[in-house]
């Protein structure tokens, strides 16, 4: 079983990280502002793994990695690539600019063969699908291409429908709460078919370390994820690191005994 996680997701446009809310893009700075603003050799003690999401509208993969690389460059935590990936040649592209895994999304609608192909070669571990949802009235649609082309499938056909295909963890993001900052869309979790074994990644609403502790309670949730760039600036992660850890004494409403499992995880 894999151990409770803090994931770091960037989002990358062009030459420039972004901030996203409900998937409309504000440009935040290139990698030298990154650099200054995040020292990764230091962060890296606080977070469990980094996604880098490649969110230009024109996805090329050279240019991409180019970029990251110097990102990763003093990063000691598993690192993970997305964006456009299309082909088995994206994917070793991707792996040989320091991925250890790749985040697909659009793929699983246009070729699922391929992501198999790429599982063959690297290992299914090695792939996290990504799913981006909205609700509405009382399901969830599923939207891929950046969030601009709704999938004709309701959630629970879409994730029965992805057992078929080999990948190793699903990372699920509300556009709907994306960049909002009012906490994960847990209720999709009751949507997850009972034979579904994969590790769950919740990304989309945390503006806090509560919205952490929330989602890591919950015994399918994994790991969470947050790309908001201002909430955990400076010690921002750290400090929500060590609230998630002593959340029996922060939030004295929630289970102490349960607190003291998650601390376990994390160790």
């Amino acid at each position: 079983m894999l151990k409770k996680r803090i994931i770091f997701t960037l989002l990358l446009k062009d030459d420039q990280f972004v901030l996203s809310r409900n998937f409309r893009l504000q440009k935040v700075g290139d990698a030298n502002w990154l650099e200054k603003n995040y020292n990764f050799k230091y962060i890296s003690r606080f977070i469990d793994e980094l996604i880098i999401l490649n969110v230009s509208k024109k996805k090329d993969i050279n240019f991409f990695c180019n970029i990251v690389k110097k990102v990763i460059n003093k990063c000691f935590v598993p690192i993970s690539f997305g964006g456009g990936v299309r082909s088995q040649k994206d994917a070793e592209l991707l792996f040989k600019a320091g991925a250890d895994k790749i985040v697909i999304n659009s793929l699983v609608d246009i070729d699922k063969n391929t992501i198999n192909q790429i599982a063959g070669t690297y290992g299914s571990q090695s792939i996290i699908l990504s799913l981006d949802f909205k609700k509405e009235k009382d399901d969830y649609t599923i939207w891929t291409e950046d969030g601009n082309k709704k999938n004709k499938k309701n959630i629970s056909n879409y994730l029965s429908n992805i057992l078929r295909i080999k990948f190793g963890e699903l990372y699920l993001n509300s556009i709907d709460r994306d960049g909002t900052g009012f906490g994960y869309d847990l209720d999709i979790l009751k949507k997850i078919p009972q034979n579904f074994n994969y590790p769950i990644i919740m990304a989309g609403g945390a503006g806090n370390s509560r919205h952490f502790l929330e989602a890591l309670k919950n015994k399918k949730v994994d790991a969470v994820a947050t790309a908001n760039l201002y909430n955990f600036i400076g010690d921002g992660l750290k400090k929500s690191r060590e609230e998630v850890l002593t959340g029996a004494n922060k939030f004295p409403e929630w289970d102490e005994d349960a607190i003291k499992k998650m601390e376990r995880f994390f160790a």
